[in-house]
């Protein structure tokens, strides 16, 4: 497709999409604001009371804190369920990186706070969830610095030196060089750094421009969604475009004056700035972000492209890429079928709103006629200067007495208060925002059981919850698959993230892009007590089963304990369960029971067992051997010694005279020998005959 085809093309696109919100749209969301602001209706008349009563905005007020509530009480009010076993822990990592990048990272709270408050009062908030790449730029002054130093700041790729100021150490010698002497130097440091990040922000609803008969923004209805906004010259030339031919059609003017929802919104933007921007970077151009289906390449079907369009009706292409649908998220209330605007509280309040203003307004009118009433005066018998001072205590000169005279009017307010309770009840059951719920209706508690008061606050908590149930499966399961998709696809380094107390590495790369997201927002009857109570019942119960059966049981184990557990804990509103019971799932597994042996295992234990102790009794009996043996050998030994000592003894008597005994004691010793030799060879006999046996 030619370039002109599909400038003209789009542009027809955007055009009719302009005149969707403009003039069928924003006129209503501007009411709205109106009703919200409690401003005047505009039929008011001068000197009568101009009241404008604030049931919207004290409704809108009183739901937010409950709807809020809702959404950040628990820690998983939105998580990835796995499509595949493996993907068990990919899911839970997933939930908690996402998270984080919600509520830590764009500040998630206030985003929602916004989105809620424009689904609420104007019927639709929106969000765009994004990828963008970032530069920043951090300049920095360093003042004495050394040559090595200098050289090492010179060799950082990321660092710009944008000016040096080098002055010598000391006084400078004669006759040495420049460059010889020792320098200290003062620099200034521009360092760069390249990045990119996940955004999150909520855009006013007139600058989200979309085809008039689409159904919803996941209905193949929608076929073309635009965000326009006022940008700088400056700010597109920050984002890569080349701004050269941008020059001749941009100008110092508002563009999104003209809409009548933003003029609602921002009254004090009409007024003239005392500098208006002369330079050509603050210079405002219309930027469109539009992503649309268009058969680009010809072959029948339409595919989503991103193209971004200049000018205040898109002369000008700057980019034309294909892309995987579009980044925005509706957040609707009150879903209507068949269409993606739906309704808000200013549709179902407008009404009350405008009778109990002209109510009140009659009200304050009888009361302040009943207490400062009209005056009738006898002409020029008055003095009409004196008459009209309000001042209390001022005089009041007449030249004849009852010259002047009260027209006293009764107060009637009283009687038009019923009509202001009826409208209240009205308000009630419409949007289920009651004094008995909120507890500041005493009559109403005191006068109505137990059962009664709960019914009454669980009735009204449902319409609530119906609220935030439509707006977490419209919105919120939509924001968090963008942020998985974004996450995968741009996040290409592993990182580390908390969970259940402990660190994880992470690679989105592995995760699966498709993976469904439940909701944890539920449309039960009971309150928090209730729930509470409950979850105490269940803990009873499951601590007695493990006392009474033990952990091996068919009912209950301690991971089911600690899942009650963690339950009561979020639901009390602690975010952070660790804190008080540790996850049974992070303890390390126990060794596995070893199997029961077979009838052949069993049968070749006992015939090892034989075999060990038939080797035990030879072992025995050797050593019962070798013992005896020894003691053989030394009584022997101890038997030769004493022969030898008698046999000297008996020649000594016999002949009376001293003998040589170092012949006899060789003898001896001989013997003796030889009886260890052969003590030392029979042991050995012993032994290898030991050995052949084992």
């Amino acid at each position: 497709m030619e370039e002109d085809e599909l400038l003209e093309i789009v542009r027809g696109k955007l055009s009719d999409a302009k005149d969707f919100t403009d003039h069928w749209l924003s006129p209503d969301r501007a009411k709205a604001t109106e009703y919200y602001l409690s401003r005047e209706f505009g039929d008011e008349e001068d000197g009568r009371s101009q009241y404008v009563d604030s049931t919207l905005r004290d409704t809108v007020l009183s739901i937010m804190p409950s709807l809020l509530k809702i959404f950040f009480s628990s820690e998983r009010v939105v998580q990835f369920i796995p499509r595949q076993p493996n993907d068990v822990p990919f899911a839970e990592q997933a939930t908690e990186y996402c998270r984080w990048l919600f509520s830590q990272k764009n500040n998630g709270f206030l985003i929602l706070r916004q989105v809620f408050l424009d689904a609420l009062i104007r019927g639709n908030g929106f969000l765009k969830v994004y990828y963008t790449k970032e530069e920043d730029v951090q300049t920095t002054q360093y003042t004495g610095l050394d040559d090595m130093t200098l050289a090492a700041l010179m060799n950082d790729s990321d660092v710009e030196i944008s000016a040096v100021d080098s002055k010598p150490i000391g006084d400078m010698p004669e006759g040495v060089e420049m460059e010889q002497v020792p320098m200290t130097h003062d620099v200034s440091v521009v360092r760069r750094t390249k990045g990119g990040s996940i955004k999150i922000d909520a855009i006013p609803p007139e600058e989200l421009l979309m085809n008039r008969r689409n159904k919803g923004f996941n209905d193949p209805s929608l076929h073309f969604i635009c965000h326009r906004r006022e940008m700088t010259l400056g700010e597109l030339q920050s984002m890569g475009y080349d701004t050269t031919d941008l020059e001749e059609i941009a100008s110092s003017e508002h563009h999104l004056d003209y809409n009548e929802e933003y003029y609602t919104r921002r009254p004090e933007s009409q007024y003239q700035e005392d500098a208006p921007r002369t330079e050509m970077a603050g210079r405002l151009i219309m930027y469109y972000e539009i992503y649309t289906k268009i058969d680009y390449d010809g072959d029948g079907h339409q595919e989503w492209r991103r193209i971004c369009l200049a000018g205040d009706e898109g002369a000008k292409i700057l980019m034309n890429q294909p892309c995987n649908g579009h980044p925005f998220v509706n957040f609707c209330p009150f879903q209507e079928p068949h269409d993606f605007t739906g309704m808000s509280m200013w549709h179902m309040l407008r009404d009350i709103q405008r009778v109990k203003s002209n109510v009140l307004r009659s009200m304050l009118d009888s009361l302040s006629l009943s207490v400062h009433p009209r005056m009738a005066f006898v002409d020029g018998q008055v003095s009409v200067s004196d008459l009209m001072n309000n001042q209390v205590g001022s005089l009041i000169r007449m030249r004849a007495p009852n010259a002047v005279q009260p027209l006293t009017v009764p107060y009637t307010g009283q009687q038009a208060q019923p009509m202001l309770d009826y409208f209240d009840s009205i308000r009630e059951e419409r949007t289920g925002v009651t004094k008995a719920a909120a507890g500041l209706d005493p009559e109403t508690l005191q006068s109505s059981t137990r059962v009664g008061v709960q019914n009454t606050i669980s009735m009204a908590q449902e319409k609530i919850g119906m609220i935030a149930r439509c707006i977490a499966e419209g919105g919120m399961k939509d924001l968090f698959k963008l942020l998985l998709r974004l996450v995968v696809e741009n996040q290409d380094q592993e990182q580390m993230i908390r969970l259940r107390d402990q660190w994880v590495p992470m690679q989105p790369q592995s995760w699966d892009v498709m993976m469904d997201v439940e909701v944890n927002v539920g449309l039960g009857a009971m309150d928090q007590s209730s729930q509470l109570q409950t979850l105490n019942a269940i803990a009873e119960k499951q601590e007695g089963i493990l006392q009474l059966v033990g952990p091996e049981n068919p009912l209950v184990n301690v991971q089911q304990l600690y899942t009650t557990y963690s339950k009561m804990v979020e639901m009390a509103g602690y975010r952070d369960v660790s804190q008080f019971f540790k996850d049974p799932s992070l303890e390390p597994p126990k060794p596995p029971k070893p199997p029961d042996p077979s009838p052949e295992e069993l049968l070749a234990q006992v015939q090892m067992q034989e075999i060990q102790a038939r080797m035990q009794i030879e072992q025995a009996k050797l050593a019962l051997d070798e013992n005896k043996s020894q003691v053989d050998a030394a009584l022997r030994q101890a038997d030769m010694e004493t022969d030898a000592a008698l046999r000297m003894a008996e020649l000594k008597a016999k002949y009376h005279q001293s003998i040589d005994t170092t012949e006899l004691r060789g003898i001896i010793e001989t013997q003796r020998e030889l009886i260890r030799q052969q003590g030392l060879l029979q042991q050995a006999r012993i032994n290898k005959s030991g050995d052949a046996e084992g």
